[in-house]
């Protein structure tokens, strides 16, 4: 994925003007978001790439001083290093639950092991390595420090997975980027990947799930690339599914694995279903370079692949409400 220093429009940010959202219950619902492990949290730390990253990618291309430290965040402002060009879904969580203490070690362009899909970036276990050696300021390797059963390890990965596999189908693999394995084999990663951080001391895991990336122009442009796309998430969703099922027999202990239903959050906005006020789906973008716009909370893409920042909004709303059903009354999304 790339880096994101893009300009852009004041609109952009200022979502205020987005209508209040009804969502009927067969479109999603409170219902949707049961099953999570809802303890209390008090850390939370968060893998992925460029659609969690909040600015990791960014700051290592800078100079030395000006490169991301923990404690997160410590980021320049947006738009910079976000894919929305506006705050990433975990910063937006974060606001909605400032008694998280997050930790972002997302950089964008990651894949799950670079060894399957590689295209010149991070990928999963280089940035557990960050958070093992405090991004590089401890000698010594460490484990999970807090408590486990109040710290989350967050991992949403497996989007460029996807893209660097279905270009190598349709012949559009450019060097040095290069694909090796199947969705199988990064499916059967994510759950090598918690394993690992079970090992480190985490006992509380989260997965997201794919979002519907065939309606996105990089993955979903023709009828046949989007149906073979759907097909390529579904079936990396039921093998992470069946995976994590496995991983929490295998441990025979007190941890959790929580995942979040992304595909079905996330379908209806992009069918432009009318509940959620979205008119304008792929290949139509919001942004300075696309000369900006008067409406940008009715569109869902900001660009060919990364989903909006109104998009990620109501994700983070979703994210804060499946952690904590107490966090806010009412129906789904009735108080934005």
């Amino acid at each position: 994925m790339r880096l994101f220093a893009t300009a852009t429009v004041a609109t952009l940010h200022s979502l205020g003007i987005a209508r209040a959202l009804h969502i009927p219950d067969n479109i999603f619902s409170l219902d949707d978001l049961r099953g999570a492990d809802t303890r209390p949290i008090e850390h939370i730390y968060a893998f992925g790439d460029s659609y969690t990253d909040s600015c990791n990618l960014f700051r290592t291309l800078l100079s030395d001083e000006n490169q991301a430290k923990v404690p997160w965040p410590k980021c320049p402002p947006v738009p910079y290093g976000r894919a929305d060009l506006g705050q990433s879904w975990i910063e937006i969580a974060q606001d909605l639950q400032p008694k998280w203490n997050v930790s972002n070690y997302a950089s964008s362009g990651a894949t799950c092991d670079n060894r399957l899909q590689n295209q010149g970036r991070l990928d999963i276990d280089d940035e557990v390595d960050l958070f093992t050696t405090n991004y590089g300021k401890d000698s010594a390797p460490h484990g999970l420090q807090e408590k486990p059963a109040t710290s989350l390890a967050v991992l949403f990965i497996g989007v460029n997975d996807i893209h660097l596999i279905q270009q190598k189908k349709w012949g559009q693999l450019s060097p040095p980027s290069f694909s090796n394995g199947t969705v199988k084999d990064s499916a059967s990663c994510v759950r090598d990947k918690f394993k690992r951080l079970h090992s480190l001391g985490f006992r509380r895991f989260l997965l997201f799930e794919l979002p519907p990336l065939d309606y996105s122009a990089a993955m979903g442009s023709t009828p046949q690339h989007a149906l073979s796309t759907a097909n390529q998430v579904a079936h990396f969703n039921t093998f992470a599914r069946q995976y994590a099922d496995g991983l929490l027999h295998q441990w025979k202990d007190d941890s959790t694995i929580s995942i979040f239903p992304t595909s079905k959050l996330m379908t209806p906005m992009m069918q432009l279903n009318p509940a959620y006020d979205f008119k304008h789906g792929q290949g139509k973008y919001c942004t300075a370079i696309s000369g900006g716009c008067a409406r940008p909370h009715q569109y869902t893409w900001t660009d060919d692949l990364h989903p909006s920042l109104r998009v990620f909004q109501l994700m983070a709303n979703a994210f804060v409400r499946f952690l904590d059903p107490g966090f806010e009354s009412g129906p789904i999304f009735s108080g934005l």
